[in-house]
């Protein structure tokens, strides 16, 4: 290393890092999928193999780049404990953290909820957490929207509704 600072080397290590660790994921679920006839050719678990090898030697290539450029020292650098803690407390993160909460919780909610009232829900709670508009405004706009959803999936695309 030249003691230079080349930017963008600890993103590089970390995207390397976690393209490495997908790519092993994909060949190990693809690894697992049905095999037919003894070959490995005609089985559906094929493509995503190949894909997972594909990442696996992209991530090492992009790791041994950013190596060199010094990522690996930059890479601990922004996961150290302040930098972290800075992130987390970050009213932005929090935001969003709350947003994917919502998210999944509507998902799940749709395997026991019907589609319209959970849409509807979900809707209208992430209209008030974002202070959207006002409450008859996010209520109203929330079942128009889901009511049109349903209507469209149901009735013009033949889609059976949970």
């Amino acid at each position: 290393m030249t003691g230079r600072v080349h930017k963008g080397s600890g993103a590089d290590y970390i995207s390397a890092v976690c393209l490495i660790v997908f790519g092993a994921a994909f060949s190990a679920a693809a690894l697992k999928m049905r095999v037919f006839n003894n070959s490995l050719l005609v089985s559906p678990g094929l493509f995503p193999l190949i894909l997972g090898g594909v990442f696996i030697l992209l991530g090492f290539l992009l790791l041994r780049s950013a190596a060199k450029r010094g990522g690996k020292d930059q890479a601990l650098h922004v996961l150290g404990k302040e930098n972290l803690t800075a992130f987390f407390s970050s009213p932005k993160v929090r935001k969003g953290t709350v947003l994917l909460l919502l998210v999944v919780a509507y998902v799940a909610a749709v395997a026991y909820i019907p589609f319209l009232w959970a849409t509807a829900g979900y809707l209208i709670v992430t209209f008030l957490y974002l202070k959207a508009m006002k409450l008859h405004w996010s209520i109203l706009l929330a079942f128009a929207a889901a009511w049109v959803i349903t209507a469209a999936f149901r009735d013009l695309f033949r889609i059976p509704m949970p």
